[in-house]
């Protein structure tokens, strides 16, 4: 007969390797495939171009760009007219292809930490080239327009820019009801004493 000592000595052991076990294999690292790697890889640069994006709505909203195309396309061009600026904004677009390059360059650096005073100079250079570019551009494309269509692009460009106004004051307006009730809670609360 098995002696209880013995028994215990034995499930006390089994009992032991099982949890060392258990916490070894806890520690285990899944070693990443390839595509893991591949994968978050992309969804930085994803990321990245996301970011960009933003940065060039930002850019091309405020000076014209794509914002003013837009608005362009509401008007009645011509055949004539529409095969120019598609040719003055491809011409424009393949001029800043080599700075658009850079300047994602630039901000991936910036992302990755290693984005230095020279580089934020160069950034600088390239934002002020840009600007520069897509307002030669603007002007080009309003030399096309008849006065009748130029009219009407400021037409529609007040009518946008009414609407904005309208949105901020509801934004305000929001805020500051939620700001009341805020106050209100906070004057509601019993203060314990």
């Amino acid at each position: 007969m098995i002696s209880i000592q013995r028994l215990i000595k034995t499930a006390t052991t089994v009992f032991a390797v099982t949890l060392f076990s258990t916490a070894v294999l806890a520690q285990e690292t899944v070693p990443k495939s390839g595509t893991d790697t591949v994968e978050k890889k992309e969804r930085i640069e994803r990321r990245a171009r996301k970011e960009g994006m933003r940065q060039m709505r930002g850019f091309h909203g405020r000076h014209g760009g794509h914002g003013m195309i837009r608005g362009i396309r509401k008007l009645e061009l011509t055949d004539a007219q529409k095969s120019q600026i598609e040719t003055l904004v491809q011409t424009h677009r393949t001029t800043n292809k080599p700075a658009m390059e850079e300047m994602h360059s630039l901000m991936m650096k910036r992302r990755e930490g290693t984005f230095t005073d020279a580089d934020k100079a160069r950034a600088e250079e390239i934002k002020a080239g840009m600007k520069a570019s897509g307002d030669q551009l603007r002007a080009t494309i309003l030399g096309l327009l008849t006065p009748e269509q130029t009219q009407k692009l400021e037409q529609m460009k007040l009518e946008r820019q009414e609407r904005m106004e309208q949105r901020k004051e509801r934004m305000l307006e929001r805020r500051e009801k939620m700001e009341q009730r805020l106050r209100e809670k906070k004057e509601a609360k019993p203060v314990d004493q």
